[in-house]
C-alpha cells in the first residue's frame, strides 16, 4: 500500500474517531439553553407594558402633572379678579389722649362691626389679558408634559432594546463557548492519536477560556440593561422577566423632507413655545393697559358707636356705597418699564422658538439617516453571517479530516461570531432610530 493511501486510511479513522467520541454520547441529551431574563414559565413584559409602567410611576412625569395642576391653580387666581371680595371687620379701640386731667373724661371706648364689599367693575382688559395669559401658560405647561412623556417613552423603548440586545448576545458567546469546546475535544483527540501537536491544545484551550469571559461579560450586560430599564421605567425593584422580542423591520414610511414638515407641526415642544409667546402676547397687552383707569365699587354695611359721648351700646347702623374712577397720573415709570419687561421676555421666547426648530430639524435629519443607515448595514451584515457561517463549516470540515489548521478554524469561528454580533447590533440600532425618529417628529406613542 503506498504511503499516501497510508495517510488518506489514517484521516479516515481519526475522523471516524472523532465522531463517535464526541458525537454519539451527545446525542438525546442537548437542550436548549434557558432564554436569559427568566424561564418560559415566567411572564413575558413587552414594550408596551413597559411604556405603561414608565407613564405611571416615572418620577419625571409625576412632577410635570403637579406642574399643570400649579398652574391651574395660577389661572382661578387670575380669575378671581372677575369676582368680588366680600369680608367682615370686627374691631375694638380703646383710647387716651395724652396730658389729660381725668381718665375718665379724656379716655373712651370704639367698637365696629362691618361687611364689606370690594369689586372691580372695569379695568380695561387688564383682567382679561391677565387671564389669557394664564390659560395660555397653562396650555403650555401640558405641552411640556407631554415632551417629558415622550422623552421618558424613548427612555424606555431604549432600554428595552438594549436588554434584547444584550441577550441576544449573550446567547451568541453562549453557541461560541460550544463551538470552541468542541474544538478543544477536537484538537486533543487528533494529539491523542498522533496527527496534531499539543499547540493546538493549547491555542484551543486559550481561545475558550476567552470565549468563557466574553461571555461572563455579555451576561453582565444584560444585568446592566435590565437596570437601565428598571430605571428608564421609574421603579427601584421589578422581578427580571422575559421580554416580548420587537423585531420587525419596515421600510422607511416617509422622506426626509415629510418627516421634518412633520416634526414642526406636531412637536410639543414647538407648541409648547406658541403658547409661552401666545401667553407673552397677553402680558403685553396687559402692560400697556396699566395707563389706562380702573373703575371700582365699594359698600359696607355695620353697627359702631364709641364710648366718648356716653353709652357705648347700643351700636349705631352705618353704611357706605362708594364708586370710584381711578386714573393713574404717574406711577414712577413702572407701567413703562412693565411694557418694556413683557417685550423683551416675547423676544426671548421667539429667539428660544428658533432655537428648537432647529434642534427639532437637527434630530429629525439624525434619527433620519440613521434608521436608513441601520436598514442597510441589516442587509449587508445578514450576507456577511451567512458568508462566515459558510466559512467556519468549510474550516470545520478541513480541520476533522485533517486538512486545515487550528489557526484557520479559531478565525473562522471568531469570523462568525463577529458577524452574528453585527447583525445583531445593526438589527437593534434600527430599532432605536425608529424610536428616535417617532419623538423627533412627534409621532404617536404606545
Amino acid at each position: 500500500m503506498s504511503l499516501s493511501k497510508t495517510k488518506i486510511h489514517l484521516r479516515l479513522y481519526v475522523a471516524a474517531y472523532l465522531f463517535l467520541l464526541l458525537w454519539l454520547p451527545q446525542a438525546g441529551t442537548a437542550a436548549e439553553p434557558p432564554e436569559i431574563g427568566g424561564t418560559a414559565k415566567q411572564e413575558v413584559l413587552r414594550l408596551e407594558d413597559a411604556v405603561r409602567i414608565a407613564l405611571e410611576n416615572h418620577p419625571r412625569l409625576k412632577g410635570a402633572r403637579e406642574r399643570i395642576g400649579a398652574q391651574q391653580a395660577v389661572l382661578g387666581q387670575s380669575l378671581a379678579a372677575y369676582y368680588p371680595v366680600i369680608s367682615f371687620n370686627n374691631f375694638y379701640r380703646s383710647s387716651l389722649s395724652s396730658g389729660t386731667t381725668t381718665v375718665a373724661e379724656k379716655g373712651f371706648d370704639f367698637f365696629s362691626s362691618s361687611a364689606n364689599f370690594d369689586m372691580t367693575l372695569y379695568d380695561f382688559g387688564k383682567r382679561e389679558g391677565t387671564v389669557q395669559s394664564a390659560r395660555e401658560s397653562l396650555e403650555a405647561t401640558r405641552h411640556a408634559f407631554r415632551t417629558s412623556a415622550n422623552e421618558v417613552v424613548l427612555g424606555v423603548k431604549e432600554a428595552y432594546y438594549g436588554y434584547l440586545q444584550a441577550s441576544a448576545l449573550v446567547r451568541v458567546r453562549e453557541e461560541t463557548v460550544k463551538d470552541r469546546e468542541l474544538l478543544v475535544r477536537q484538537a486533543q483527540g487528533f494529539y491523542e492519536v498522533g496527527t496534531r501537536p499539543k499547540i493546538d491544545v493549547a491555542r484551543a484551550e486559550s481561545n475558550l477560556f476567552n470565549a468563557r469571559a466574553d461571555l461572563i461579560a455579555a451576561q453582565n450586560a444584560v444585568k446592566v440593561a435590565w437596570a437601565a430599564l428598571k430605571n428608564a421605567m421609574g421603579v427601584r425593584d421589578y422581578p427580571e422577566q422575559r421580554l416580548a422580542e420587537e423585531l420587525a423591520i419596515t421600510p422607511v414610511p416617509v422622506s426626509l423632507a415629510q418627516a421634518k414638515e412633520t416634526a414642526f407641526a406636531s412637536r410639543p415642544e414647538l407648541r409648547d413655545f406658541e403658547s409661552q409667546r401666545k401667553a407673552q402676547d397677553q402680558k403685553i397687552a396687559a402692560a400697556r393697559r396699566g395707563h389706562l383707569p380702573d373703575v371700582l365699587f365699594d359698600a359696607n354695611y355695620g353697627r359702631r358707636n364709641t364710648s366718648r359721648g356716653g353709652n357705648t351700646f347700643p351700636l349705631q347702623e352705618t353704611w357706605t356705597v362708594q364708586l370710584s374712577l381711578n386714573f393713574p397720573i404717574f406711577t414712577g415709570f413702572s407701567t413703562a418699564y412693565k411694557v418694556e419687561e413683557a417685550l423683551r421676555n416675547y423676544h426671548t421666547v421667539r429667539a428660544q422658538e428658533e432655537e428648537k426648530k432647529q434642534q427639532v430639524a437637527l434630530e429629525v435629519e439624525q434619527s433620519y439617516l440613521k434608521l436608513t443607515e441601520a436598514e442597510e448595514r441589516i442587509k449587508a451584515t445578514e450576507a456577511a453571517v451567512r458568508a462566515a457561517k459558510e466559512n467556519l463549516d468549510l474550516a470545520n470540515g478541513r480541520y476533522q479530516v485533517g486538512v486545515g489548521s487550528i489557526i484557520e478554524i479559531t478565525e473562522a469561528q471568531t469570523l462568525h461570531t463577529d458577524a452574528q454580533t453585527n447583525h445583531i447590533r445593526s438589527l437593534y440600532d434600527y430599532k432605536i432610530a425608529e424610536a428616535q425618529l417617532i419623538k423627533a417628529t412627534g409621532g404617536p406613542q404606545p
